[in-house]
Order: C-alpha cells, then sequence, then structure tokens
C-alpha cells in the first residue's frame, strides 16, 4: 500500500491528466506538480483549476518530454516524487497514420529515456503508464488484461512499444510500474474535437454532425471521474507489473446511439443533424474491456451513469458558451 505525498504528473494540460490532479488535490493531502508542452488551458478547459487555488499543493511547469529532457531531470531531483504518472502523448489516430515518427518519438522513445532515468532514483515508488485499448486491437469479446496485443494504427503501436519497454524494466530491475488502460473517457473540460463534446458544440451552433463508418462504430464510455479514481487507487493499491482496465459496467454504445442521446436531450433532430460518412481512418470498429480485475484488486467501481454525466457536459458548454464557441473544433496537431 502506497500513500503519495508527491506526484509528478506529465502531460497535466490533457483532458484525463486534469481530472486525475483534480481527484488528488481533492481526495489526499500530496502535492502535485504538473508538467505540461503547452501552457495552462483557460479556466473552462482546466479540470483542477478550483483544487489548485483552494489547497495550494499544485504547481505547473512548461516542459517538453522530447526536448527539455535535462530540465525534466533536474526538476525530479529537486521535487523527488515518489509517484510518477505519465499522461504524456501523442494520442490522436488519424494523425498517427501521417506523421508516425512524431508518435513514435513522444510515446516510445520518450517513455525510454524518462523510466531509464527514473529507475535510477530511490525517491521513486511508482511509475503509472497511462496506457489504451487500442494496443489489443478490435475484438468483439471483452478483453482482459492477458490478452494478446494487436494494434492497428501508428498510436498503438507506439503505445504498446513503450509499454512493452516498461515490462522490460520492471522483469529486469524491479520498476514498479503499473499500467492502466481506459475505456473512451468523457466529461466536462473535454477538447471539442471528442465526439460527445464535438455533438453538443454542433447542434448548438447548427452545424451538420459527420459520423465515421456510419456511426456503426461501438465504444465502452467511462467518466473521467471515475478514470481520475481508478489511476489514483492503482497508485495505492496496484501491483507492480501488472494492467488495470477502467470501463463502465453498462457495456457498449454504438457513436450513432451516442448521438442520438444527445440530440434527444437537446431537443434535436437527429436525421437533420446526421451526415452518414462511410471512411474511419484505420480505426478499430469495437474495444471493450473486462474491469473485473480493477474492481477485485483495486475495490473500484465506476460510479457517474452515462446519462448523467452527458446532461454535465451539456450544461458545462451551455455554461461556458461564450469562451467554447471561439474555441478550434478540430484537433490541432503539433509536433
Amino acid at each position: 500500500m502506497i500513500s503519495p505525498e508527491r506526484i509528478l504528473v506529465l502531460g497535466c494540460n490533457s483532458f484525463a491528466a486534469g481530472h486525475f490532479i483534480d481527484h488528488a488535490l481533492t481526495t489526499s493531502e500530496c502535492s502535485v506538480v504538473g508538467m505540461s508542452r503547452s501552457p495552462q488551458y483557460a479556466a473552462c478547459f482546466l479540470p483542477y483549476g478550483a483544487a489548485c487555488a483552494s489547497t495550494g499543493r499544485f504547481t505547473f511547469h512548461q516542459m517538453n518530454v522530447n526536448s527539455d529532457r535535462d530540465d525534466i531531470e533536474k526538476l525530479c531531483d529537486t521535487v523527488r516524487p515518489d509517484v510518477v504518472v505519465n499522461f504524456a502523448a501523442q494520442a490522436e489516430v488519424r494523425n498517427s497514420w501521417r506523421f508516425p515518427e512524431q508518435w513514435f518519438r513522444t510515446n516510445c522513445q520518450s517513455v525510454v529515456w524518462l523510466t531509464e532515468v527514473l529507475r535510477t532514483k530511490d525517491y521513486l515508488k511508482r511509475y503509472v503508464a497511462v496506457s489504451t485499448p487500442e494496443v489489443y486491437g478490435a475484438t468483439p469479446e471483452k478483453q482482459r488484461e492477458d490478452n494478446r496485443y494487436a494494434p492497428s494504427t501508428p498510436y498503438a503501436a507506439s503505445k504498446l512499444a513503450g509499454d512493452l519497454y516498461c515490462g522490460v524494466l520492471h522483469r529486469r530491475y524491479g520498476f514498479p510500474v503499473v499500467f492502466t488502460r481506459a475505456a473512451n473517457v468523457y466529461g466536462i473540460h473535454q477538447p471539442l474535437y471528442r465526439i460527445i463534446p464535438r455533438t453538443i458544440f454542433s447542434i448548438k451552433a447548427g452545424q451538420p454532425i459527420r459520423l465515421h463508418n456510419r456511426g456503426r462504430t461501438r465504444r465502452a464510455f467511462i467518466h473521467a471521474r471515475d478514470v481520475a479514481d481508478l489511476t489514483f487507487r492503482a497508485i495505492c493499491r496496484g501491483k507492480s507489473g501488472e494492467v488495470y482496465h477502467c470501463a463502465p459496467s453498462d457495456g457498449l454504445r454504438t457513436i450513432a446511439g451516442v448521438v442520438q442521446l444527445i440530440c434527444d436531450l437537446m431537443g434535436a433532430d437527429f436525421k437533420t443533424m446526421v451526415e452518414l460518412v462511410d471512411e474511419n481512418f484505420g480505426q478499430d470498429a469495437v474495444y471493450d474491456l473486462d474491469a473485473s480485475k480493477a474492481h477485485r484488486e483495486l475495490e473500484w467501481e465506476p460510479k457517474v451513469r452515462f446519462e448523467d454525466g452527458v446532461r454535465e457536459t451539456i450544461d458545462w458548454i451551455e455554461k461556458n458558451w461564450d469562451i467554447i464557441r471561439t474555441q478550434p473544433l478540430e484537433y490541432v496537431h503539433r509536433p
């Protein structure tokens, strides 16, 4: 059992990382140091803003894991974190086909560098590798943590490469890594290019909603607060070298079904709003995770009902519309 005192979060400006920081600050007494290549976002896209202001236990550093390595190692030795959580990643699938070398640089090469540095530090008790179910490829059956790997995109292959190296370090040196793999994460503060906030934005703006693969792709959706809870439990209760899945208890949904729900909640006509297109940019048709291990070993259960989480996201966009309407709707690629 680990009770973290100082947590370093790489990629702290990512959506899931922001919710994790908020959870860590509000449910424990630990201090958190965040590091990201981009400056901190506007308040409405910053999940930990209120917790940071009320606790005073968060500091931010703008650093790039690919180019600021000496400074990052100095920061580690100054902070001496007992826990490092690595959310830093190139994570968008479509552009991974265009720039695969960039995805491997961040998701594999920088992971090799970082973990080689950290394995020599006597202050480190836990390293959390935030991974993805896409390393398994598509399957109609629930994936367990010991299932075979079959990545089908450059993004998935690059993430798996980094994971495998962490596994090598665990077996060779006892490196204290745990892996987390979550279903599709959603919730307030999410970037607008993701399907749920994008759909809400499009309905409010009166713009058509394009559904790739004609909306037939199936996904399980898990709220960001539930992911944050599992991640913190993996730190405290997880076993080194083990993988933990984070998935909802209500199974898979088609993307078309998700959009239909949002249309119903917002009083929009699905047939009028939606344009069905065939291309899917090489994405897998389905990811379905078995989270029974996390239930059993971490005593974790998802708490946010999907419809409640969607309603909350609609309310968040309504409340912050004057700012959100000015934000880019497409993924902004940064090498």
